[in-house]
């Protein structure tokens, strides 16, 4: 017996379904999430921040991403980069973020952190007035400052957390939800949310965080109680110091087909030698299939009943060289109030 899955194939109702897709968009507008790329330095003595050979992948760092400057990479500031029209960014210093002495100003968006870990260095000689670093608006590097040796961070960003995926599959039984992060900052735990409608949500389960973070985590969590029709999950992330964010929201169409229908198939047909009568994806609630097998003139030639056992189809063989005569038969099945029926033909 294989049990499977079924999407909701009734037909849609469509008001129902505008208002379920007014009260989705609405709360999609307001959750707090965000997508990063990760962008780190080559790895080779790293390069100016405005060549892409500079960085992996090949592609001069943009909005929202998450870079990283490894140990032993200098990247060096010689142009001005103004990222304040970006929502936010992340930016982790292993190695040295370099000012030369010759003007350039380093802006970030609100909500945006540096981070510079043991060995991290941003480093700007003769410290002339334009050396700087803002956030903000506000400058977080300026002119006067000493060099700075991590560890060291620069912002208070409202988002330690920066996700670059969350979906959800159905899952035999299940609903298996998916995430990974990029970058974390004293992340403490995720908790799974789960809704009817959208609005009220309730704690399905938590998953610890790992903390402090600038490579990519993976998550699961098993939703091993789905609820039937429509669902939506949302993830709520708890830093260790209490505070918390929502990202995005997903929807699920879970349907377990209690009272369904095997779908039967017979082949080869014709048959000839042995055929194999077969049911497959037959309803979770029976414990049984019954399959009949009828002449043309509706005599019934035999009658089967199979246990369902977890795991397989339910398979039946009919040896034509034994009792069956050429001609036409229809096979039967029933699993619980359904049945199907095939015409047959045996050579």
């Amino acid at each position: 017996m294989a049990c499977s899955l079924y999407l909701n194939k009734t037909p849609i109702n469509m008001k129902s379904y505008l208002y379920s897709l007014f009260i989705f968009l609405s709360i999609f507008s307001l959750t707090n999430y965000s997508y990063a790329t990760i962008v780190t330095s080559n790895g080779t003595g790293g390069g100016d921040w405005d060549d892409k050979t500079t960085w992996n992948p090949e592609t001069v760092p943009g909005c929202v991403d998450t870079i990283s400057i490894l140990a032993g990479d200098v990247v060096e500031i010689t142009a001005n980069q103004d990222y304040e029209a970006c929502p936010a960014m992340v930016i982790l210093i292993y190695g040295t973020l370099h000012f030369p002495n010759n003007g350039p100003k380093f802006k970030l968006p609100c909500n945006s952190r540096i981070d510079g870990f043991a060995g991290g260095l941003i480093s700007a000689p003769g410290h002339d007035n334009s050396n700087k670093i803002s956030i903000c608006g506000a400058w977080v590097f300026e002119s006067n400052d000493p060099d700075l040796s991590g560890p060291f961070t620069l912002g208070t960003s409202t988002l330690p957390i920066e996700l670059i995926g969350f979906d959800a599959k159905i899952d035999n039984t299940a609903v298996m939800l998916t995430w990974s992060t990029a970058v974390e900052i004293n992340n403490d735990y995720f908790n799974i949310e789960r809704s009817t409608n959208g609005l009220s949500f309730e704690t399905i389960g938590t998953i610890s965080g790992n903390g402090n973070s600038n490579i990519i985590q993976d998550y699961s969590y098993l939703d091993e109680t789905p609820i039937k029709g429509t669902s939506y999950y949302r993830l709520k992330q708890t830093d260790y110091d209490g505070k918390f964010e929502y990202f995005k929201l997903i929807t699920v169409n879970y349907s377990e087909e209690e009272d369904g229908t095997c779908v039967l198939n017979v082949y080869p047909n014709p048959c000839t030698g042995n055929c194999t009568i077969n049911l497959a994806d037959c309803p979770l609630a029976e414990n049984e299939v019954d399959v009949q097998l009828y002449d043309a003139v509706g005599n019934q030639i035999t009658n089967r009943i199979q246990p369902k056992s977890g795991g397989r189809d339910v398979s039946f063989h009919m040896n034509t060289n034994n009792n069956l005569s050429p001609g036409v038969y229809i096979v039967r099945s029933k699993t619980g109030s359904k049945q199907q029926t095939q015409k047959v033909i045996v050579k």
